[in-house]
């Protein structure tokens, strides 16, 4: 598998997953709310983006703060940086 293939999937992979989480908990937290049909959808996409973006950062920060290895919370343990294109000194050699 060439680099730039394996740094392109472990992006999606680090991107597809807080939003299965983030959907998963939204319709868990939303399931049993007696609400209008009408504004149930809307209520249940709120909570999703919200939870998404909460599980997100607070994954990033741990990773980021407390040990690299949290970042599996993601489904790919690397972080951003370590498989940018752009990382310094990649290209020097």
């Amino acid at each position: 598998m060439s680099e730039a293939f394996s740094a392109l999937w472990a992006s999606i992979v680090r991107t597809v997953v807080p939003i299965v989480v983030g959907s998963v908990l939204g319709w868990f937290a939303s399931a049993n709310l007696p609400l209008d049909k009408e504004f149930e959808g809307a209520l249940t996409a709120l909570i999703t983006l919200l939870l998404t973006m909460a599980y997100y950062v607070a994954v990033r920060l741990f990773e980021t703060y407390i040990s690299p290895k949290i970042g599996w919370l993601l489904g790919y343990a690397k972080s951003p940086d370590s498989y940018s294109a752009d990382k310094p000194g990649k290209h020097e050699a």
